[in-house]
């Protein structure tokens, strides 16, 4: 039999990578949360929820890419890198797609009102 033998300078690099690693998952989904929280804008007078809910699970599923691929770089692992690479990316997007639909919405109230104005001027001018 093959006996190995770990030394306590050895214990000790791999205990302090793995408490390096909880403590940097850690930091970041308490970032993430706070970023979630205190950095989206939501637009008070948007009709529907559908552009902010894309907005927030976009913003959660970025930041787990991002530990995704702090994890990947932390243990030299390309795949889980890649991984978080592209769930990040996917996050961006769809953070995106809820800003947009936020947009178009008060684009559309915009418009709204403006007719609704426009109406009422013709409306007055022929009374």
């Amino acid at each position: 039999m093959l006996h190995t033998q770990t030394t306590t300078s050895d214990l000790f690099k791999i205990y302090t990578r793995k408490v390096a690693i909880a403590l940097m998952a850690t930091a970041i989904v308490i970032l993430a949360w706070s970023n979630l929280f205190f950095n989206i804008s939501i637009n008070a007078n948007a009709a529907t929820l559908d552009g902010v809910s894309d907005q927030i699970e976009g913003k959660v599923q970025k930041d787990i890419g991002t530990t995704r691929r702090g994890v990947g770089d932390l243990l030299n692992n390309p795949t889980e890198e890649g991984k978080g690479a592209i769930t990040q990316a996917k996050g961006k997007a769809k953070q995106d797609i809820g800003t947009t639909k936020n947009k178009l919405n008060d684009a559309q109230d915009a418009v709204e009102d403006t007719s609704e104005s426009l109406v009422d001027s013709v409306k007055d001018f022929f009374n």
